[in-house]
């Protein structure tokens, strides 16, 4: 029997269609298993069935803001302990210290090439299973 090698499941949250098919894109492409939504109520929603190995989320959405999203998911899921990556064009200082605070890594500036965001994510995961 072969052994299978299980790709990461990454959540892109991102309310700009365009961008988050891009970013679902562009994982893929690097080895990561992608499931896409456009909004923090879907991706709550979806817990229920599938733990990723990381979420990657927009800051600022309707409805629910990425800060939003992680909260409901500490209070709701205590015990998933799902790495969190933040993504934004924001300039807003307070949010982009507030990201880097809750982040694996700092705040990523949106647009995002393909190779530093998939280097981020993996970089994260490693530090995590390392853990």
């Amino acid at each position: 029997m072969r052994n299978k090698i299980l790709k990461p499941i990454v959540f892109i949250v991102e309310d700009n269609d365009a961008y988050r098919v891009l970013m679902g894109r562009m994982l893929e492409q690097r080895g990561f298993l992608v499931l896409l939504f456009s909004d923090g109520y879907k991706a709550l929603e979806m817990l229920e069935y599938i733990k990723p190995n990381i979420i990657l989320s927009d800051i600022q959405m309707p409805g629910m803001d990425g800060f939003t999203l992680h909260e409901k998911i500490e209070h709701l899921y205590p015990d998933l302990n799902i790495p969190f990556q933040y993504i934004s064009s924001t300039s807003q200082k307070n949010l982009i210290e507030k990201a880097n605070a809750i982040s694996i890594e700092n705040l990523i500036r949106k647009p995002a090439k393909p190779d530093e965001l998939s280097m981020i994510l993996k970089r994260g995961l490693d530090r995590i299973t390392a853990a």
